[in-house]
């Protein structure tokens, strides 16, 4: 056993606490100049943001996958390709993991990100459920003021063409406005994807395959790219 005398005992609490403030500050810092690198590289900037992560698995499908599996998988596939049109990007997580095993604090974590990237749009994936399983395709949401109505609306526009009508049916979908926290962080185009709905069986396949989940992309990336040129 090693004995402490207070004086010591102080003294070794104030090292570790400047310790930790630096490394906290130094993590923030390395990040700052990870987005504002990528920013100055490329014309434009992009912030895709994988939804969920972590304890928060978001919706599961009925062979146990997590949504926040998808949304990853499906952020690192748009990830590769708006880089090889030459746009460049920064993801909100790279890993499993959230960026805060408390929601609130993963949700401004992401808003810390997005806000320091100072992106030209912010893409956040996720995949829907519905109580109805007949109900599937994909579907586009925007911020309720109106900020990136008309991107959401090309978006929704291009996923109908290429996506849904080719596997739903349907091309129809509406981009819808909502009070959404992600689209809401900085004020250019912020829109939210549900790439498809987990409770549809059918879709549920779509989700798990790596051919759709490119062709999904593919589409994401092409509209964004337009958008982006105008």
């Amino acid at each position: 056993m090693v004995f402490i005398t207070k004086k010591k005992f102080i003294v070794t609490v104030a090292i570790i606490a400047v310790i930790a403030v630096a490394v906290s500050v130094c993590g923030v810092c390395i990040f700052a100049h990870k987005s504002q690198t990528v920013a100055k590289f490329y014309e434009h900037t992009v912030v895709i943001d994988a939804g969920h992560g972590g304890i928060d698995g978001g919706v599961v499908g009925s062979q146990g996958v997590k949504e926040s599996d998808i949304n990853l998988k499906m952020a690192e596939i748009l990830k590769n390709i708006l880089e090889s049109n030459g746009i460049g990007v920064v993801m909100t997580r790279t890993t499993k993991d959230a960026l805060n095993n408390i929601k609130r604090l993963d949700m401004q974590a992401r808003k810390e990100i997005i806000v320091k990237t100072a992106p030209s749009a912010v893409i956040s994936l996720h995949v829907n459920r519905f109580s109805d399983s007949s109900r599937r395709g994909a579907q586009v949401f925007y911020d309720d003021t109106g900020i990136g109505k008309d991107f959401a609306e090309s978006m929704q526009r291009g996923i109908n063409e290429n996506i849904n009508a080719k596997y739903s049916g349907r091309d129809d979908y509406e981009a819808i406005g909502g009070d959404l926290f992600i689209t809401k962080c900085v004020k250019v185009p912020s829109i939210i994807i549900e790439c498809g709905f987990i409770s549809n069986a059918e879709d549920e396949k779509l989700l798990l395959s790596q051919e759709y989940c490119r062709e999904l992309c593919g589409v994401i990336a092409g509209v964004l790219t337009d958008a982006l040129i105008v």
